[in-house]
């Protein structure tokens, strides 16, 4: 610590391990299928909305909650997806990226000394978001191969102090699914203890198997309780455009606005008003699953005469993959041999939580071009 810097506001947090992952991939020149993002090239008529809204000079501070174009847009898309009504006024805050919803919302609802429960394996901005908010982080494991909750293991760390429960599904990063009886016992669990919950349904498109997403709004008792936050960067290919969004009772939204306008005040103009126009078009959003079902199975398929072993993700655009058969070396120390070694990137399951260290377990991204992904495959089945 300097003279300067005496005290760390966040102690026990280390730079993110996506960047750093993509640093060193870019050093060895290394496939990277570490952090989460497409190399491919979004739809042409997002490319030409974008040049449109600047040239009709979209270019200066939309409202802070959002253009009235794009909140629209994504309301209609909650209604094609689960004819469920969102109010575009009240209800909904277009954000920087979901990672500042994120924060918005746990800024906002989350006070000093209140207590925030999460899953682990989990994102990286969720701790954080909770410690800079005063809040104290309980983390409960979530165990393979389902990585889904076990109630009476939450219903035991709640609290009087107990503020927030945040969720994701698809989870990130072993692509478990919730169950509709998982938002039923959620609801009843919020019901009796008056918590909120936060909802990262960041991929709430892409789902594999036939499957429905189940939307925390789908449980009534979490309608009023409960803030939903989405990426359309994701859904669009564009991830650093940075747009997401936070829905969410009048009452909740009201108070995330109120921190979210001195955050960033308003995301981009143009991009706001080039998605909206793409997002009224319901086939950009309903044609990801069979997208990225196909780049899965391309993935896996890749795979069949490697030393990995899978269980196919249910959703998302991530893939663990089992390296036991291939070494006792710790995950991290492993994702970094295949940088060095061989020339392709992963993240070790450990990044989301340290007990996972000795699972043998790494995400790979497989939201990448067919060619990326065979060389990819072709790199992997020589380890």
């Amino acid at each position: 610590m300097s003279a300067i810097v005496t005290t760390s506001r966040l102690p026990i947090i280390e730079s993110s391990i996506f960047a750093r992952m993509s640093r060193i991939a870019v050093q060895f020149n290394a496939v990277n299928l570490s952090q989460g993002y497409p190399d491919f090239p979004p739809d042409e008529r997002l490319i030409e909305a974008l040049f449109n809204a600047v040239q009709s000079n979209y270019n200066q501070y939309s409202l802070s909650e959002g253009t009235e174009a794009l909140r629209v847009a994504i309301s209609k898309m909650f209604t094609v997806l689960y004819s469920m009504p969102v109010d575009p006024v009240v209800e909904l805050t277009v954000t920087v990226g979901a990672t500042q919803a994120i924060f918005a919302t746990v800024s906002s609802l989350v006070h000093t000394g209140d207590e925030v429960i999460f899953f682990q394996p989990a994102f990286e901005c969720y701790m954080p978001a909770i410690m800079l908010a005063g809040g104290i982080p309980t983390a409960l494991q979530l165990h393979g191969p389902t990585f889904l909750p076990d109630w009476d293991e939450v219903e035991q760390a709640i609290t009087e102090r107990t503020r927030m429960i945040i969720i994701n599904s698809p989870h990130n990063p072993t692509g478990a699914c919730w169950l509709q009886a998982d938002a039923r016992r959620l609801g009843e669990l919020a019901d009796k203890y008056g918590f909120i919950v936060l909802s990262d349904e960041v991929y709430h498109n892409i789902l594999f198997e036939q499957q429905e997403h189940v939307t925390v709004f789908s449980e009534p008792r979490l309608r009023e309780r409960a803030v939903v936050v989405g990426s359309l960067s994701k859904i669009m290919h564009v991830t650093g455009w940075r747009i997401g969004y936070a829905i969410a009772s009048a009452a909740l939204t009201a108070e995330i606005r109120k921190v979210h306008q001195f955050q960033t005040y308003a995301a981009p103009t143009p991009l706001q008003y080039a998605i909206a126009e793409i997002l009224n078009d319901s086939n950009s959003y309903l044609a990801l699953s069979k997208l990225f079902a196909r780049k899965r199975d391309l993935f896996l398929d890749g795979l069949q005469d490697s030393r990995f072993k899978w269980l196919p993700t249910r959703g998302g655009y991530f893939q663990l993959l089992d390296y036991s058969a291939i070494s006792n070396e710790a995950d991290s120390d492993f994702a970094n041999r295949l940088i060095t070694d061989f020339n392709i990137a992963a993240i070790p399951l450990s990044s989301f939580s340290i007990p996972y260290q000795e699972t043998r377990l790494l995400r790979f991204c497989f939201a990448k071009k067919d060619e990326t992904l065979l060389t990819a495959t072709a790199i992997l089945r020589t380890v």
